[in-house]
């Protein structure tokens, strides 16, 4: 037997039944559940195929349906009513996005991110390239979240199936290996200290990167970001030689 409709009170004597929910499309779901990830407009934009504008207008719609005037408040409807919304019939699209697709994704995802890091290395190797290479790779602005949140849920994913191809982590070690040269050139310019081998010293710079961009991907926060990057910059600082940076 379906549940009686909820009733709130009225100004103007007795209680008076809620108007219940509209339903919302398909669509409609899909983004919110994105919205409850973390997406904003244009990522969800991108991960759908569409323009800004088509997911501004799920939203307005979305909007209509449910009495709410915000993003802000949309969302704390969801968590609250995920029922009354039919959320909990669906999943996020990230979720059932198929394992193929995924894995183009964070292929064009890692091009970008070393793309981003070779362009730091200009001119003569320093070590302010080092810790600006770091700045770079993280999840800084909406696009490196993007990106970052494909590679966790495909690192996820690799986790509970085994490995498979397309596992990012096997282009970062690709890319890592590729660099060691860059370091022992720092090295030789006597810029990194001498007495660090230059593979150890890049895969405890990735272990960094990798711990700090999982925490901004799920705390995004000005205050966040400064945190985890006075962290990085600490430890460049201690591969310089003495006297030198």
């Amino acid at each position: 037997m379906p549940a009686p409709p909820r009733r709130h009170l009225s100004h103007n004597g007795p209680a008076m039944p809620e108007k219940p929910h509209a339903k919302l499309t398909s669509r409609e779901k899909e983004v919110v559940l994105e919205l409850l990830e973390g997406g904003r407009v244009a990522t969800i934009a991108e991960l759908f195929g569409v323009s800004p504008r088509t997911v501004s207008n799920h939203l307005k719609s979305s909007f209509q349906k449910l009495g709410v005037h915000s993003q802000t408040e949309l969302i704390e409807l969801a968590r609250s009513e995920p029922q009354q919304l039919g959320l909990e019939e669906g999943s996020s699209a990230r979720t059932q996005m198929a394992l193929s697709q995924l894995e183009k994704r964070c292929e064009r995802a890692r091009d970008r991110l070393i793309a981003r890091v070779d362009g730091v290395y200009v001119g003569p190797p320093t070590l302010s390239h080092l810790r600006e290479a770091l700045r770079t790779a993280l999840p800084l602005d909406p696009e490196r979240r993007r990106d970052w949140r494909d590679w966790l849920e495909l690192r996820a994913r690799s986790d509970a199936q085994g490995d498979f191809l397309g596992d990012p982590q096997q282009g970062i070690e690709e890319w890592r290996n590729a660099n060691i040269d860059r370091v022992t050139r720092m090295q030789e310019a006597r810029l990194v200290r001498d007495d660090l081998d230059p593979q150890e010293l890049l895969a405890a710079i990735g272990a960094l990167a990798l711990g700090a961009g999982t925490r901004l991907v799920g705390n995004a926060s000005e205050a966040s970001a400064e945190k985890e990057l006075r962290m990085l910059d600490t430890f460049v600082d201690s591969l310089g030689t003495a006297g030198r940076t």
